[in-house]
């Protein structure tokens, strides 16, 4: 029986040159690092053995799909690092408003250091029909303690 992957890794990120933005602000930084940092290169994940690839559409659903705030957006400078090192969680379905080569999503959790305080975050990985995966989000879960 195969041992089930763990992750091992934690990366640290910090929200410093993040805190002082506005909304807007922290949107067009989010996106620009990202399209500087990732756009077109490629991260083994070491759960599933699958490379996922980012492209535009990462950054803009990232950048623009959901709330934004210091926390969740300081995560671009380790993105690479979470991806490959996070552990799959789920598999999601396709929603009606998806474009046609979508199948589903692979859902994937991971910890990392924010500003040195253990967080756990959630991404979601796109699946095509042509056998390719994509960075899709990052969503921060927002964890009481």
């Amino acid at each position: 029986m195969a041992k089930k992957y763990k992750q091992t890794v934690i990366p640290e990120a910090s929200t410093a040159g993040w805190i002082t933005l506005t909304a807007s602000g922290v949107r067009e930084k989010l996106s620009n690092e990202y399209r500087t940092r990732y756009n077109g290169k490629k991260v083994v994940n070491q759960s599933l053995g699958i490379t996922v690839e980012f492209e535009s559409t990462g950054a803009r659903k990232t950048a623009h799909g959901s709330a934004v705030y210091s926390k969740k957006a300081c995560l671009v400078s380790v993105l690479d690092q979470l991806i490959r090192y996070a552990e799959y969680s789920n598999w999601g379905d396709r929603k009606p408003s998806d474009i046609a080569r979508v199948i589903g999503y692979l859902n994937f959790k991971a910890k990392v250091k924010i500003d040195g305080k253990m967080e756990h975050t959630h991404l979601v990985v796109r699946v095509c029909n042509d056998g390719r995966f994509h960075y899709a989000m990052e969503v921060n879960k927002i964890i009481s303690r």
